[in-house]
């Protein structure tokens, strides 16, 4: 049978495997519901009917841009003119309110993760719907799916036709079913094994003709595991965003005690201010406040109630978990949805355990502070992933190993080897193999949190109070960083060896991000030359252009490393005696930072960059008529559209909007912390769509290469 080039098989809508033993046009089948992270089949039908819409032309090659283009469907708000927030809402239409808080908020309450658990993980068994019902299953393993075959495209579907199928397996029950030809048979549980030869069911069906049609149905079970930092993770894109009142403010401001005070809209002895500009005068301690309860009973809860901070808290942001700041929103959980989109014969298993803040050492290997919520720390991946994989648990995993790392606190340039110890599972207690890794790791090696606030503050006193509230981030410039870069190999090799040992994963089935510059406007300049723009939440942030150029040239010379490491044939200047030799083997991705080179953190769309401009800065009310500008906090469009691909700080004061638990909620110091701390300088949920369809040209190849796996066209109505 003829192998299709990947670029071929990329035109077809759905694949088969080796075992097809009709004629492709004689019978069409698919996987109902084949993203096995959502649990009813209505979260996949979201994104199928948003695929098919913007897909187009079945015939014609598979759009380089699909995973955006869903994107765009998904979240474009619902109104007629999007030119900016207030005009969106002036021309909204009927799903306007659910359109503004994005694709996820939907999809978030019922998946195979206990987002609300403690602590939070992927559960177990998870009870899927189906169209016939609901079913148990092993997250990992399934033991079945559910499968709708129906005749092609070129056969009658006049009359009542007779379908028959058994399991491939010896012993199976044969069942038969009589409906009319047009319907399509759905079978409630083709059984799945690893082993192939013995997977899937055989099908037949007797036509009214007489003439008996075959089929074999085998499902491709991929397990797709994504393990990483914030950029992995979908930080600062919560799964559902905060909603703000579009009347009331925040006063910021341990003196303001009573309710008069909270209620009123300009506090005693403050001074006027206008449109929010770093250019013009405002309160700081003035912001959007979060819409709550009181403000929908027409009450006002004092401020510093219990009534006010359990309505507060009630309104946080959603997060599929909020421990690790992660989200359906990253990059990894739209490519295993694309996926499962583009071959409907494939079921995707997807396991994302990426959390923000993480480094090779305290996140992949050690526990690492958690970013909020009540469990304190959340579990080194690597244990949560040999966990899930073992059978029996991690009673089961007895495979002692140990690992040399370079360790060094934050800000100093003193290094030290140590060994890291650790408990895998033996591979015959495996539940299976991992069929592709999605990684995003190095940036927090390196330091990239303390590079940020070197690029966005003039002394580290600036925000020293905050320090320790940040994961005691430490403020430092790219030379310290530079001591960290010339141990990333070594972080990296172990990486390589662990997921080997541990995981029996291959250099070759695994995926690395190398991140997305964040410097450049919408020219291809070094932001800065509007140091406050985007960043009025807090009057001691501001860009630096010449801080922001040695971040620029350091994350040049960081890819550059990136690149040596992953494969020393990429560059001719590679360093000698890199621990990882002539590489990891990893595929490295950095097609996608092209698309970032206009995009950064402070580019304006070049088609309106005035106005743009003044819609990346904090909503304040204005003086003159006591109206939120430049709009209303209540119609603020986390979602939509944006030409810049990052999340200032003012984006994620709006999105997130995490207040520490350890200060008054009305704490002077909680808007910067919540500037920060919600996910700034972190690609937006477009951003991680971009991001996705270049490592999609990465995981098809990964999946192609699989031994025994051979793809062949299935004929397609193009009906579903």
């Amino acid at each position: 049978m003829r192998r299709l080039t990947l670029a071929a098989a990329s035109v077809l809508s759905l694949w088969t495997v080796v075992g097809t033993s009709a004629n492709a046009a004689d019978l069409v089948w698919e996987i109902e519901s084949p993203f096995r992270l959502f649990k009813p089949t209505s979260s996949f039908a979201l994104f199928e009917n948003a695929y098919r819409h913007v897909r187009g032309d079945l015939e014609a090659p598979l759009p380089a841009d699909i995973i955006w283009r869903t994107e765009r469907r998904l979240n474009d708000p619902d109104c007629k003119d999007r030119s900016s927030p207030d005009r969106c809402h002036a021309t909204r239409g009927p799903r306007y309110e659910q359109s503004r808080l994005g694709w996820a908020a939907q999809t978030l309450p019922a998946v195979c993760f206990e987002s609300q658990g403690n602590p939070r993980r992927y559960s177990t068994i998870c009870e899927r719907k189906y169209s016939w019902g609901t079913a148990k299953e092993d997250y990992i393993l399934p033991e079945a799916h559910t499968v709708t075959i129906g005749l092609g495209p070129d056969q009658p579907t006049d009359g009542q036709c007779t379908w028959t199928w058994e399991p491939r397996k010896t012993g199976g029950k044969v069942e038969t079913k009589k409906i009319a030809c047009k319907t399509k048979l759905t079978i409630a549980r083709v059984p799945f094994a690893l082993d192939r030869a013995v997977s899937g069911v055989a099908v037949s069906v007797k036509l009214p003709d007489g003439r008996e049609l075959n089929e074999t149905v085998i499902v491709d079970d991929v397990l797709v595991v994504a393990i990483g930092d914030s950029f992995a993770s979908g930080e600062s894109n919560p799964d559902r965003p905060v909603n703000f009142s579009g009347t009331r403010e925040m006063v910021y401001d341990p003196q303001v005690q009573r309710d008069e005070q909270l209620a009123a809209r300009k506090p005693a002895n403050a001074p006027m201010y206008g449109v929010a500009s770093a250019d013009q005068g405002f309160n700081p301690k003035v912001l959007p406040r979060r819409r709550l309860e009181d403000e929908e009973k027409s009450l006002s809860y004092k401020v510093n109630s219990r009534e006010f901070i359990a309505a507060f808290e009630q309104r946080n942001a959603r997060w599929f978990s909020a421990d690790c700041h992660r989200s359906q929103y990253g990059y990894p959980f739209r490519v295993g949805l694309q996926l499962a989109l583009e071959n409907r014969h494939r079921s995707v298993t997807l396991v994302s355990l990426a959390c923000s803040g993480s480094e090779v050492t305290a996140g992949l290997f050690q526990e690492l502070a958690s970013r909020e919520g009540a469990q304190k720390t959340v579990r080194a991946q690597f244990d949560q992933l040999s966990d899930l994989i073992c059978k029996g648990g991690a009673a089961a995993r007895t495979v002692k190993a140990s690992y040399t790392l370079p360790f060094f606190e934050h800000g100093s340039t003193s290094v030290q080897m140590r060994e890291v110890a650790q408990r895998w599972c033996p591979p015959q207690q495996r539940k299976r193999s991992i069929d592709l890794v999605l990684m995003s790791i190095g940036g927090n090696d390196v330091g990239f949190g303390a590079l940020a606030l070197y690029s966005m503050t003039e002394s580290a006193s600036d925000l020293a109070p905050i320090a320790g509230l940040v994961g005691s981030q430490v403020r430092f410039p790219p030379s310290v960083s530079r001591v960290y870069l010339a141990s990333l190999d070594k972080r990296l090799k172990a990486v390589k060896d662990a997921l080997r040992d541990g995981f029996g994963v291959e250099p070759a089935r695994v995926v690395q991000n190398a991140y997305e510059p964040i410097q450049f406007d919408e020219t291809g300049g070094i932001c800065g030359t509007q140091p406050t723009l985007g960043m009025d939440v807090h009057p001691n942030l501001r860009l630096n252009k010449a801080r922001l150029t040695e971040v620029g040239d350091f994350f040049k010379d960081f890819v550059k490393r990136l690149e040596c490491i992953s494969s020393t044939g990429r560059r001719s200047d590679c360093p000698a005696g890199l621990a990882t030799g002539p590489g990891t083997g990893f595929s490295l991705v950095t097609e996608h930072q092209v698309k970032f080179a206009k995009r950064g953190i402070c580019a304006r769309n070049p088609q309106s960059a005035i106005a743009d401009g003044m819609l990346m800065q904090m909503p304040r009310k204005s003086a003159l008529d006591d109206e939120f500008k430049p709009y209303s906090p209540d119609g603020a469009l986390p979602y939509a559209s944006h030409w810049r691909l990052f999340r200032t700080p003012n984006d994620a004061f709006l999105a997130a909007n995490l207040h520490s638990p350890s200060l008054p909620v009305y704490d002077i110091l909680q808007p910067v912390y919540a500037g920060l701390y919600s996910g700034a300088v972190h690609p937006t949920a477009e951003g991680h769509a971009i991001v996705a369809d270049q490592v999609m040209h990465h995981a098809r190849s990964v999946l192609d290469r699989r031994p025994n796996i051979v793809i062949t066209p299935v004929a397609t109505t193009g009906s579903r």
